[in-house]
Order: C-alpha cells, then structure tokens, then sequence
C-alpha cells in the first residue's frame, strides 16, 4: 500500500513540479460552493500561481479578509508556500508552512464543529492533509507522506459522498485510481488482485477538466503528462495549447510543453523551451538549481538535435557558472556531455 500512494504522488510530474499544483487548484475548487467573493479570492490566487507570480498571492491573500472563520483563505496560503518549494526544487520557508498547516488544520475543525460537515468542508480537510503529504514527500520521509496521502483519500471519498456531484475531487480520486492501475501493470505477478483501472482514472480525471470550476485547469495540466504516458501525444499538445493560450509564461505548462516535445523526438524544440525556462529561473532569487538544470538538458537536446557546437557552448556556460560548484550532480552530467562533444 505504501508503494502505491508514493506511486500516486509522483505519477503526474516526473521531475514533482506538478504534484503540488494538483492540490492547490484542487483546494480553490471548492467554488461549487463558494460565494462570489471567495471565487474571486480563489481564482485570483490560482492564476498567480500557474503564472509563477508567488508574492502577488501571498499579496492577494493578505488582503482578504482573513478575520472571518472561513479556512479558506489560509488554505490557499499553505498552498501557494508548498507551489513556491515546487516550482525551486527547494523548500524556502518550512516554519511558515508548518505554522499555516497547523493554522488550516484547526481552522478546518472550528468549521467544522459550528456548521457540520459537508462537501466544502470535507474537501478543505482533504486538501489540507493532501498538501502536507507531498511537504513529507519532498523531504524523503515517506511514512508520513504515506498516513497524509491515506487520510486525504478516505476524506476526499467522504467529500463525494456529501455531494456525488462535486466534480473537483474527481480530480485526486481519478490519479489516484489511474495509478493503482499503472502500478499493478509494472508489478502484475504480485499486484495481480489489485483493483484500479487506467481508462476509469482517465474520465474522471476529463470529468474534472471539463466541468469542475478551478480544478479543470490541473486536471488539464496532469492530462497532458497522463496522454503521454498512454501514447497519445496529439491529445497531450492539445490541452497544452488551451493552457499555454491561458499562461503563457507558466512555467509548470512549459515543463509539461517540453516533455511532449521530448517524446515527438523535436529535440531543437525542446532546446528551445529549456533556454526558455533557464532565462526565467534565472531571474529569481532561488532559481539556480532550475536554471543550470534546464541549461544542461538544453545542451542533451541539443546533441541529441546534432548541434554539438551549440551545445558545447551552452555546457561551457554551466561549468563556468559562479554557483556550479553547489550542484554536484549537474556539474559531472554536464561534463560528461562536453566530453561527449569534444569526443566527437
């Protein structure tokens, strides 16, 4: 069972950019139930966070009014710190997440004691447990991560049975249901009992995109890893065209823009958006891992494209880097690609 929820966690981003995301547009999509003001808070902050822009929606939260008794608010918080560590492969501030993971949690079960419980309230629950999962799971500590993820599926299944017609948990249930699929494919000779089915995954997961009011577009995003996965890559630019049209900039669309790219085999392509998202890291004030990481795999693609010139250049820009010496890793990938240059 362990294996099967850390599966969960990591089936939608290879690299886990896109776990967290899942879970933040999965929280504002309470909006079925949401009050105009509460919409415009939620779709305000996810658009922020699927166009990087991190301190415009801390921005927008703070000016909110957070006074009241509704959680939501300080759920959006916790997601948008948890989207920051995603998006820079580092976690910048766990005080200030684990404070407002705490904050949520009690907030969460004042509602829930003064006004029942419901599928707003249940799904908040849910997200909130969700969200501090992958917090364990980007440390390496898996049996919290796995007790978080347990608990986020039992109550997102307690969300649909309040309201069957709540379309935004479809989202978590139809990955977590596509994943037990996948896992008991790869490990059919002991998993071959196991429940889970890939196609009953999927539409619940399209369900999502095309009906839930925020979490349609993570539904979307996931798709397009999700298609690629089951050799459809037409369906796969598809819905990366609707987001890039949405976010042009996103970085999280990028990521999934460049692994469709990589799969076509249109390696100068992917070249292409690698240097794009290596200008945009560098730019932030934590962005460096991502910047030289996108550097190198610039220079792969480019080999790969048969532009050793290019991408003899490019290494030689990581390896001269004031910084290359903190990232060990990149630093012999990208030697061993010069090398492969020179050799040529």
């Amino acid at each position: 069972m362990a294996s099967i929820i850390l599966h969960s966690f990591r089936l939608i981003k290879i690299s886990n950019r896109i776990i967290l995301l899942i879970f933040l547009l999965s929280t504002a999509g309470t909006a079925f139930s949401l009050t105009n003001q509460q919409r415009t808070l939620s779709g305000s902050v996810v658009d922020c966070i699927l166009s990087n822009q991190y301190e415009k929606a801390f921005s927008t939260i703070n000016q909110s009014d957070t006074t009241g008794k509704d959680p939501l608010p300080f759920l959006l918080k916790m997601a948008v710190i948890g989207m920051r560590d995603v998006d820079f492969e580092k976690i910048i501030d766990s005080t200030l997440f684990l404070e407002t993971y705490e904050k949520t949690e009690q907030m969460v079960e004042a509602w829930e004691n003064e006004n029942g419980l419901s599928s707003y309230s249940r799904m908040l629950a849910g997200m909130c447990r969700a969200i501090h999962a992958t917090f364990y799971l980007r440390q390496k500590k898996y049996f919290g991560a796995l007790q978080h993820g347990l608990d986020a599926i039992k109550i997102m299944k307690e969300a649909q049975e309040l309201d069957s017609l709540n379309t935004e948990v479809d989202f978590f249930l139809g990955l977590y249901e596509y994943a037990r699929a996948e896992l008991r494919a790869k490990l059919w000779w002991v998993l071959f009992w196991y429940g889970g089915n890939r196609e009953a995954g999927i539409q619940r997961i399209k369900r999502c995109a095309e009906h839930a009011v925020i979490t349609g577009k993570a539904a979307r995003l996931s798709l397009c890893d999700i298609y690629l996965k089951e050799k459809d890559p037409a369906l796969s630019e598809k819905n990366i065209t609707i987001l890039k049209t949405q976010f042009p900039e996103s970085r999280f669309v990028l990521w999934s823009e460049v692994k469709y790219f990589e799969e076509k085999s249109l390696f100068t392509k992917a070249a292409s958006a690698y240097h794009q998202l290596s200008r945009q890291y560098a730019a932030e004030k934590y962005g460096t891992y991502n910047e030289l990481f996108s550097l190198q795999k610039m220079a792969e693609m480019l080999v790969k494209a048969d532009d050793k010139k290019q991408a003899k250049s490019v290494c030689e820009k990581v390896l001269n880097h004031k910084n290359i010496n903190d990232f060990k890793k990149i630093k012999k990938e990208t030697k061993n690609i010069l090398e492969h240059c020179n050799a040529s």
